[in-house]
């Protein structure tokens, strides 16, 4: 039997147990056939690429199947003639892939027990430092900071004001 992957593009004005009742149907569409029904993922709501049938948006479900090469011909006909089916893709899941996967998984469990242990032994308030040892780098680049902005504000006013001056001397000029 083959692992295989198939994701399900429901019309999204259907309701959550119109949804619920055709993945169930689905399901057990799968299994009165020999298959399996590995992993159920509903993914939600999500716009589409484009249009389908005059729709933006879709409702998405993913089943892993576990089966023979048969059953995939017949579900794809069951989503085929199922209205509320927008769009279906199934696809053979590659072993390479399900070895990736675990790895993944087990690098992931491995990752978030040190994270856990780690946190459990700092302490869980830090040490404050008193207002005259507070990070004196920080108090300087904010003056530096403000003094640019300060800078800024005065080339800006000078600007405006020699144009205006300009503005005011080209009307002199055309009123001559």
């Amino acid at each position: 039997m083959r692992l295989y992957e198939s994701v399900i593009i429901f019309d999204p004005q259907l309701k959550a147990p119109e949804i619920e009742e055709n993945v169930k149907k689905f399901t057990n569409f799968v299994a009165n056939h020999g298959g399996e029904i590995v992993k159920q993922e509903e993914w939600g709501k999500r716009r589409l690429a484009y249009e389908i049938n005059r729709k933006q948006y879709g409702y998405y479900v993913l089943l892993r199947i576990q089966g023979q090469g048969q059953l995939v011909a017949l579900l794809e006909r069951e989503y085929k003639l199922n209205e509320m089916v927008l769009r279906y893709l199934t696809i053979q899941v590659e072993k390479k892939a399900l070895k990736m996967e675990q790895q993944l998984a087990e690098k992931s469990e491995s990752d978030a027990e040190p994270a856990v242990a780690s946190t459990a032994s700092k302490p869980e308030k830090p040490e404050a430092k008193p207002e005259s040892e507070a990070e004196p780098e920080q108090t300087e680049q904010a003056t530096e900071e403000q003094a640019g902005t300060e800078e800024e504000a005065e080339t800006e006013a000078v600007a405006d004001d020699t144009s205006e001056e300009e503005a005011a001397d080209d009307d002199e000029k055309k009123s001559e």
